[in-house]
């Protein structure tokens, strides 16, 4: 499933969006372990996602705070087979869209 969208936030290279998303786990959630194959997976994020991927990514981190339904956001969240339970409802919120709502 692709979801980049090309009329949104922009460019981030895979390298700065995948520092960005390990800065942000670390700081949310603290310290991790190195999650298996967690290259190709923000890699393959950002491949599905485009520069749609920041929104995800600020919704996560700035309005939840890296908390999803009450548990720690982890590079594994960002795995295609959690779209339709992470990404796709994110994006789905009013803030994601540029629409504030607070």
């Amino acid at each position: 499933m692709n979801l980049a969208s090309p009329l949104t936030a922009p460019s981030v290279t895979e390298t700065s969006l995948a520092d960005y998303i390990l800065a942000e786990i670390a700081r949310c959630c603290g310290p991790q372990l190195p999650c298996p194959g967690q290259d190709q997976i923000l890699a393959a994020f950002r491949d599905r996602l485009g520069d749609r991927a920041m929104a995800v990514c600020h919704q996560a981190f700035k309005v939840h705070n890296g908390v999803w339904q009450g548990a720690p956001v982890t590079v594994r969240r960002f795995q295609e087979s959690h779209d339709q339970f992470f990404s796709i409802p994110l994006l789905a919120e009013p803030e994601a869209n540029g629409n504030d709502t607070r």
